[in-house]
């Protein structure tokens, strides 16, 4: 059996001992440690920790979004690997170390089943073992590793690959046709993005089956069932265990989070990088997009080019020794490729109202991941009868071995070129979800909360975040966010905050309203909360202050500090109002040169839009200002756009910006319009302030009204 395997066993030594010299950490102690700590990565540790600790249930997760919870598919919580365990109880106090044991899987036979591919091809043993090596170091989910663990299973695809080769080599036998389906779907399950692609890799696949061949229409629905029952299930499982009606439909990124040609066939950096650098701009270069192929599948892309021409001139030989298996994996790669440079919706957007689906999938540029594996198999392939043409020549003419050192010095630099574009970072921190792990001033407050936790609901983060409904957001401070999941993770005390995937609008805007001073009390059956906040991060005056000054403190130390908020420690806001010193209803139209459309400022987010001007004749020198106005978006687009206050320094002209805040994170939410309300300190000397707005999107209007400007004593 040894001698049968001896390349694949090779193969697994080599991809071993590149584990062990790269990642030694992972591979040797994979419950010590955690590969990023902050983040989505981070996020999906708690998720997963908190769901198999404290929720009953395999659909219901509690750890975010009290007092509802959520779905645990939109968790991002490795949903596959998370009911397994709860299926099998037994293992719940090993979660960190079977996450880590799943990527080591997935990272070893990654190779494996790109070898398998290529041996498929009839790629010779050591070309093959070369290859996959060289194609796994450089592929484009390693960075994922450090920051969003659940697409960082490189092995998804290799794997899907491999069965369908294998399922069309048996005939669409129904012991394939059941691995096919139980592998998308647990692919679905541990990210909808990987169930995703393999599904219209086997989608495309059987469309080109059907037009070569001229089948029975029973066998062509067999032939079907492995493409559409795993998006079917998918579909008729949230339909059945989802009761949120109104997730959003336009989430942030379709337009933004896009693959560019740069992003594939450029790398990120090194010399090569450096070198280009001097001539094409590297603007368009996106993260969410990279999947560079590396130099070595470009050469052979240009060689298999002069090939098929070559072949197509020369008519006395064969046109082509392409297999007909690459056709459809080839027109499926190509496909999802310029589906992730946005095409053809970056020119026609409404085309997306009848794809509605599709809009779900935000950062389209993973979808090029599939680009990059079928590419660089095919590039390898290609290797191979570079290798067969110029060997038949060295017999001839006595080379001697010449070929052999060519290919194998060209498949060493492509190893080299991925390692040199390897990034993993030099440390990781500890494993926060194990106790033994924690710091004294951590387990100091995690003691803090236990003894308070039969007294308080949950635990709300100052300052406070929610990330998911996509409409309105307010991004986490990574301190405050790791904390806050420690002290959840090892309490079971919920989190009044949310970093989730689609989280209901209805309940983000009752989220957002509790910060509405006037409206606490409204709320008061949340109470009590144990409010963890972060000292060295200022807050906002306007609604996270507030809350801080009617809370009592319970414990502090170097990390934070603990405190707990109860119904009867609400006060009404008590800050007293002078005289407006500025109101704006834009009745001037001249006044502000035809940008006041229907009794309302019009802006464009992309614009620098600067919608208040005071000199230091208005704005006295160390005092409290209150900015208001109504923002009007259009609905249909995210809110992505920033409100931002700065002063101009009267001896140097310097600007300073000084105030930051976005649009969608002012708690004033109502059915057409945001309210937002800005508190600030004016500087000790007298300035001239600017209060603009200005945002990412493209060709996004809004609309801005009723601007008022008062000093304020807190």
């Amino acid at each position: 059996m040894i001698q049968r395997h001896q390349y694949k066993l090779i193969l697994l030594g080599l991809t071993f001992v590149f584990l062990a010299w790269e990642l030694p950490t992972l591979l040797f102690h994979p419950n010590e440690y955690l590969l990023t700590a902050d983040g989505d990565g981070l996020k999906s540790y708690y998720s997963f920790v908190y769901h198999l600790t404290f929720d009953s249930t395999l659909f219901h997760f509690g750890g975010m979004n009290y007092p509802h919870g959520e779905h645990y598919l939109y968790t991002d919580g490795f949903p596959a690997i998370a009911w397994l365990i709860q299926l099998l109880p037994f293992l719940k106090p090993y979660g960190i170390f079977i996450i880590h044991f799943t990527l080591i899987i997935s990272l070893l036979f990654t190779p494996l089943f790109i070898y398998l591919i290529l041996r498929k091809f009839h790629v010779h043993e050591w070309i093959a073992i070369f290859g996959a090596l060289s194609l796994f170091i450089l592929q484009p989910q390693f960075p994922r590793l450090f920051s969003h663990l659940s697409l960082a299973y490189s092995i998804f695809f290799p794997l899907s690959w491999y069965l369908l080769l294998r399922y069309k080599e048996q005939h669409s036998s129904l012991k394939w046709i059941g691995l096919l389906i139980i592998n998308q779907l647990f692919w679905y399950f541990m990210h909808p993005y990987l169930g995703f692609m393999v599904t219209v890799f086997y989608g495309i696949d059987w469309v080109i089956e059907q037009v070569k061949k001229r089948t029975l229409f029973r066998q062509r629905l067999i032939t079907f069932v492995p493409v559409i029952l795993p998006v079917l299930l998918v579909q008729l499982l949230l339909k059945l265990t989802d009761s949120i009606g109104d997730r959003p439909t336009t989430p942030y990124g379709f337009f933004e989070y896009q693959a560019h040609w740069k992003s594939i066939f450029l790398p990120d950096s090194g010399p090569i990088h450096d070198w280009i650098a001097h001539y094409i701009s590297y603007g368009e270069f996106r993260w969410e997009g990279y999947a560079y192929i590396g130099f070595l599948s470009i050469l052979m892309l240009l060689f298999g080019v002069g090939f098929f021409i070559w072949s197509l001139l020369n008519k006395s030989k064969k046109k082509t020794e392409i297999p007909p298996q690459w056709i459809p994996a080839l027109l499926a790669a190509f496909f999802l490729l310029i589906l992730s440079f946005g095409f053809p919706f970056n020119g026609n957007p409404h085309w997306l109202d009848y794809l509605t689906f599709l809009k779900q999938f935000r950062a389209l540029g993973r979808f090029s991941w599939v680009f990059y594996y079928v590419i660089g198999v095919l590039g390898i392939y290609l290797l191979n009868i570079l290798y067969d043409r110029f060997r038949g020549l060295e017999i001839k003419h006595r080379f001697q071995h010449k070929t052999l050192i060519l290919i194998l010095l060209l498949l060493c630099l492509q190893i080299k070129e991925g390692l040199s574009l390897l990034k993993i970072p030099e440390h990781f921190e500890k494993n926060i979800f194990d106790w033994k792990h924690l710091s004294s001033a951590e387990k100091q407050l995690v003691r803090s909360a236990e003894k308070i936790k039969p007294e308080v609901k949950a635990i709300l983060p100052l300052p406070w975040f929610h990330i998911g409904s996509e409409i309105y957001g307010k991004e986490a401070n990574p301190s405050t966010l790791r904390n806050s999941f420690l002290l959840s993770a090892h309490t079971g005390i919920p989190i009044y905050a949310v970093m989730l995937g689609r989280t209901s609008k209805q309940q983000t805007i009752d989220y957002f309203h509790f910060f509405l001073c006037s409206q606490h009390t409204s709320k008061s059956s949340y109470l009590p909360l144990l409010i963890y906040h972060y000292p060295s991060v200022g807050l906002y005056g306007e609604d996270e202050q507030k809350l801080l000054s009617d809370a009592n403190q319970l414990n502090a130390n170097s990390i934070g500090e603990l405190l707990i908020l109860k119904k009867n420690q609400i006060q009404k806001d008590l800050s007293l109002h002078s005289s407006t010193i500025l109101r704006e209803e834009f009745s001037d139209e001249e006044k502000w040169n035809g940008q006041v459309v229907n009794g309302r400022y019009r802006g464009k987010i992309e614009n620098y839009n600067t919608i208040i001007s005071l000199d230091s004749s208005k704005i006295e020198p160390n005092e409290w200002y209150e900015i208001s106005f109504d923002y009007y978006p259009d609905w249909t687009k995210p809110l992505s756009n920033v409100c931002y206050i700065e002063f101009v320094n009267p001896k140097t002209k310097e600007v300073n910006w000084f105030y930051a805040r976005s649009v969608g994170s002012f708690p004033g939410i109502y059915s057409n319009k945001i309210h937002a309300n800005i508190r600030f300190k004016s500087q000790t000397f007298p300035s001239e302030y600017h209060c603009f707005l200005f945002g990412k999107s493209t060709n996004v209007f809004f609309e801005v009204d009723h601007i008022k400007v008062r000093k304020i004593k807190l």
